[in-house]
């Protein structure tokens, strides 16, 4: 199946937008006749948030039935455009069974919020733009990335999407470890596949969902901080602090500077460090933009579907009726094969949010219904997904009591405050001037369960790596910047002058300057290398030459050449196949032994059903010269400059036994 790498931006966009039209205008219908008060541009972005969710995942059901192709990405698009014209040309009222009447839902005009709305999006927008294309350079015919958290994970996704292009059903097996199913929340790259069946290349299938989804993503944000704090400021200030968030690392920044041997802008132009993660000092907390906007694909819909069930639990905090759980309870349930960590935070909310509202008799029994019918629609939906992914031998054990995250004996307010700077401190403040910053007690309540998230998150894992449960800490952050960005507002609007041109200012700086030194070094940078010109083009080569589900044995290294040529290998980056909750180090053993020619060779050859053994640069590197062992057994397939390519089983199938007595 034809796969291009790259091409025109251009006729990528249009092929995108024409592609969008009819899931946004689906998912814009539907929200039309969800029940509540919204403003034109939280519909919107609800709208299309669902609308792209639910094509995705459509498209992936349907692939099951005919195969993955570009006609069944456009039938999708099609039974979807079909069901908006009926949405829109039908009575926008809808049939409450509680009350056995129409509703006609509430409609705001366009307003000054959706004025600040629109500017953050576009704002977002034009910073995504250029932001974006860094994920995958080309360079000199080889494939590098422009960002350091981008290197290790973007080969993982590139591999991920390409195994969906190998024709027929999807095959959910992982491409980094062998006989494992892909226990990965892959819909997000199966997003991007579906990009490239209607001819958008590798390359932009990549980069432009990015744009469009981090935008989405942002400008929710803004409309949660607006429903939080009631500020049009603040809510616009709170994305603005999520991008170029950081901690106390600039102090270093400042260290390094004072003793630099250069001056100051040449210092500027080559930063020695990244200020939001310095390992030896315990800085862990990196910049949101560079840990998760960019390089974590599957936040890509996390984020909006996230924050999407955030907005509609709000418009329901309060109603004296609350109803259509089952909405929220959808795209919650939908979450897990996204972003199985979005999942657990949203449902760790649910139950405490949940908690809360029966604190008020008067509507206790209304919400009660509410969660319950929240709570059983999104386990309903998640169940065959959660059993998929815990079908293989993954350890729950990841998921453990471990006080501290990863401060490691190191005093805990110290470490929070090197990390995260001062936004702990600055939203505890907030929560304390909560009357003078005119903050409802209803949003201190809505508050509550995110500001219990930071403490959950430091006395347990929900990673076997400690480092990813800042996936569930960063929706605690989320919901603590429209606080801190309405007390800066409040700062700056005051009439002293220690408090407008000093305070604010200052705290301003040291919530932001670590971000943005972060930022400027990574666009700075001229790539972290992939691939090389030759892996490229033999990868390439072996994806038109070998079948889809051929499996490669290759050194396990994150960055291998079956990369773009969307085949599995027995064992890629053995630190990935961790975090994952699997244990690499038996199937890295027996690498090593089939490399080496021992023994136990054959049977591991057989055992993992190897069809081809690669011979690189690496694999010399990595076991040196016993790897001429294979030159004697087994027939060259393909060659490069540098690669030697094994064939293991031919076409008639031998069995490895066999293989062997016909090369001796």
């Amino acid at each position: 199946m034809n796969a291009e790498l790259t091409g025109a931006l251009t006729p990528a966009w249009v092929l995108f937008l024409l592609y969008l039209v009819a899931p946004a205008t689906c998912g814009v219908a539907l929200g039309l006749r969800w029940r509540g008060v919204f403003f034109p541009g939280e519909r919107l972005l609800l709208g299309l948030t669902f609308g792209l969710a639910l094509a995705t995942a459509l498209t992936f059901l349907m692939s099951f039935a005919t195969g993955f192709d570009v006609l069944i990405v456009w039938l999708v698009v099609l039974l979807m455009a079909i069901t908006a014209a009926y949405l829109l040309k039908s009575p926008r009222g809808t049939f409450n069974s509680s009350h056995g009447q129409k509703f006609s839902p509430s409609r705001k005009r366009w307003s000054k919020v959706d004025a600040y709305g629109l500017a953050v999006f576009f704002g977002a927008f034009a910073l995504f733009t250029l932001l974006a294309p860094r994920l995958i350079l080309w360079q000199n015919g080889g494939l590098a990335t422009g960002y350091l958290d981008a290197w290790g994970d973007l080969p993982l996704h590139l591999s991920i999407v390409m195994s969906f292009m190998n024709g027929g059903r999807p095959a959910l097996h992982s491409t980094i470890f062998a006989g494992e199913p892909l226990t990965y929340p892959f819909l997000s790259d199966f997003f991007s596949a579906m990009l490239m069946q209607i001819g958008i290349p590798l390359e932009h299938a990549i980069e432009l969902p990015a744009i469009l989804l981090n935008s989405v993503t942002l400008t929710l944000l803004f409309y949660l901080g607006y429903r939080l704090v009631r500020h049009r400021g603040a809510a616009a200030l709170a994305p603005l602090l999520f991008v170029l968030a950081g901690g106390l690392g600039f102090l270093w920044f400042l260290a390094d500077l004072y003793f630099a041997p250069r001056p100051i802008w040449e210092f500027l132009q080559h930063l020695p460090r990244r200020y939001t993660n310095i390992s030896e000092l315990k800085i862990h907390w990196v910049n949101p933009v560079l840990a998760h906007l960019l390089p974590q694909r599957s936040f890509l819909f996390g984020f909006p579907l996230g924050l999407s069930v955030i907005l509609l639990w709000w418009n329901q905090s309060n109603r004296q009726r609350p109803s259509q759980a089952w909405i929220a309870g959808l795209m919650a349930g939908m979450t897990p094969l996204f972003h199985t960590h979005t999942f657990i935070t949203v449902m760790l909310l649910a139950a405490m949010l949940a908690l809360i509202s029966l604190r008020r008799r008067e509507t206790r029994r209304e919400n009660l219904r509410y969660w319950l019918i929240f709570g059983a629609t999104a386990l309903l939906v998640a169940a065959p997904q959660l059993a998929f992914l815990l079908s293989s031998k993954l350890s729950l054990g990841g998921i453990r009591f471990h006080p501290g995250w990863m401060a490691e004996g190191e005093n805990w307010l110290w470490f929070w405050l090197k990390n995260t700077s001062l936004f702990i401190p600055l939203t505890l403040l907030a929560l304390a001037l909560a009357k003078k910053l005119q903050l409802r007690r209803r949003a201190l309540w809505f508050y509550l369960p995110f500001g219990t998230l930071l403490a959950i998150g430091n006395l347990f894992l929900f990673s076997a790596f400690a480092y990813d449960t800042n996936k569930v800490l960063v929706f605690w952050l989320l919901l603590s910047l429209p606080l801190v960005a309405r007390l800066l507002t409040a700062l700056y609007a005051a009439k002293s002058w220690w408090l407008h041109g000093f305070a604010f200012r200052l705290l301003l700086v040291a919530l932001i300057f670590s971000g943005s030194l972060n930022l400027l070094l990574e666009w700075q940078g001229g790539g972290w290398p992939e691939l090389s010109a030759e892996e490229v083009q033999l990868a390439q080569e072996l994806r038109t030459k070998t079948d889809g589900r051929a499996m490669f044995l290759t050194a396990p290294m994150h960055n291998n050449l079956l990369t773009l040529a969307g085949r599995a290998v027995v064992l890629g980056y053995p630190g990935h196949v961790h975090s994952h909750g699997l244990d690499p180090a038996p199937v890295e053993k027996a690498i090593g032994e089939i490399y080496a020619g021992e023994a136990a060779a054959e049977a591991h050859l057989r055992h993992y059903a190897i069809d081809y053994i690669v011979a690189g640069p690496n694999e010399r590197q990595r076991f040196g010269e016993k790897i001429n062992w294979l030159q004697q057994r087994f027939p060259v397939f393909a060659q490069s400059e540098n690669y030697v390519i094994y064939q293991v089983t031919g076409n008639e199938q031998l069995t490895v036994s066999e293989q062997l007595t016909q090369h001796e």
